[in-house]
């Protein structure tokens, strides 16, 4: 069963309890889904969540009758002066009758509930146990992403595939659950599926950084680490909900596919993980290590280019811009490999920044005007591929960036 720190919540899941939730039964012998079956399971029970003040995605877990409840992430609900409102994978729109905000302090993890009412069937999740979602394992985000000019209601929906890259005990607002995927605004309380199909995550963080400079003018990187809260930690607050858990469909057998090994990995997309790994740990040696030997299998992978540059970033001496690590070669080798690779732009602009301050500290104008041109040059691609790919909040930050810069 899912587990939890609630003895009640236990027993009720054990069986012991009066009522009890509906588990589902596997077949000993079990297939991991392809990408396409996760999509297709995925697209039924996932919802747009629009208001005037931005999009969400989230997931129906429950119906009672006429009333479904939709899971999501606190952020996107969180003004209770806003009217929010339902479009389902049929293209129909629903009012939100309640909103049950989860997260009362910033320590609590970001998760909200809401409910609307249709007379139509719809399907309802599968939730798992995210403490199966181990480094390694395969996972699927699933949401309705800002991207190609689309905004609310005009939102299509995608499947972005990725792997688990750590298991924090603790993180604010609950994100413990690490990984990396590609995902845009909008897909904040998509559901994140494990390799069955089955709901272990809400996505809400994207886009962690690592800091460029040695002053107060930070310019974070972009790393493509994500994180979402486990489902385990809302299965914890089903009481505050007000949820029955004899709704909820609920399935913790075994994961069916088997998580990549980072224990002595020979192929590139196992040396090229167990590298992110370590990247994701702030370990950067042993991150360049490992991508060198992914490297010696795939010298083509834009991706594994890309991760050495966050790594060798994290060793540059702001003091001696010229020895030492230079993650620009990375960054431009996976540019020459992807050339619409809008985030290795953006940090191979951060990094000819930090080289700008760190010719300025020595007195060397010249190399840091040089340098800083550079930069500009590079963010003002990274802007303009930024809203060709529908990232406005990159975008928009990124222009921000040159703004200031230009200044």
């Amino acid at each position: 069963m899912i587990f939890s720190r609630s003895d009640s919540l236990n027993s009720l899941l054990l069986g012991t309890a009066t009522t009890a939730a509906i588990v589902i039964t596997i077949p000993t012998v079990a297939v991991a889904k392809t990408a396409q079956q996760v999509a297709e399971i995925a697209t039924p029970i996932t919802v747009q969540i629009n208001s005037n003040l931005g999009d969400g995605s989230g997931v129906i877990i429950s119906k009672n009758g006429n009333v479904y409840t939709v899971l999501t992430v606190n952020h996107v609900v969180e003004d209770s002066e806003t009217k929010y409102s339902i479009r389902t994978y049929l293209e129909k729109d629903y009012q939100v009758t309640n909103v049950i905000n989860l997260q009362k302090t910033e320590e609590e993890p970001d998760l909200a509930i809401l409910q609307f009412e249709s007379l139509e069937t719809y399907p309802v999740a599968t939730l798992g146990n995210s403490e199966q979602s181990v480094i390694g394992a395969q996972i699927y985000v699933f949401g309705y992403p800002a991207t190609g000019g689309l905004f609310g209601t005009d939102r299509a929906p995608e499947l972005s595939p990725g792997l688990v890259t750590s298991r924090p005990k603790s993180r604010p607002e609950g994100y413990t659950l690490r990984y990396q995927a590609v995902t845009w605004s909008g897909m904040s309380g998509g559901p994140v599926f494990d390799a069955d199909g089955r709901v272990v995550g809400l996505h809400g963080q994207g886009e962690f950084g690592f800091a460029q400079t040695n002053s107060g003018d930070v310019a974070p990187i972009k790393t493509g680490f994500n994180a979402a809260v486990p489902i385990n930690s809302f299965i914890r607050k089903l009481s505050d909900a007000g949820i029955n858990p004899a709704d909820l469909i609920l399935d913790d057998t075994p994961a069916a596919s088997t998580p990549v090994s980072t224990i002595n990995p020979q192929s590139a997309e196992a040396l090229h993980f167990r590298g992110i790994t370590y990247l994701d740990q702030g370990d950067a040696w042993e991150a360049i290590a490992n991508f060198n030997r992914a490297l010696e299998k795939n010298p083509q992978s834009p991706e594994i280019y890309f991760n050495m540059g966050i790594a060798r970033s994290m060793l540059v001496n702001p003091y001696e811009p010229t020895r030492g690590p230079n993650p620009i070669k990375d960054y431009s080798k996976a540019i020459e490999l992807n050339p619409g690779y809008a985030d290795a732009y953006y940090n191979r602009a951060s990094a000819y920044y930090q080289n700008s301050l760190s010719y300025q500290q020595l007195g060397d104008n010249q190399k840091a005007n040089q340098q800083l041109e550079q930069a500009i040059k590079d963010f003002e691609k990274a802007a303009e591929l930024y809203q060709q790919g529908g990232r406005i909040k990159s975008y928009q930050n990124t222009l921000d960036l040159i703004k200031k810069l230009n200044s």
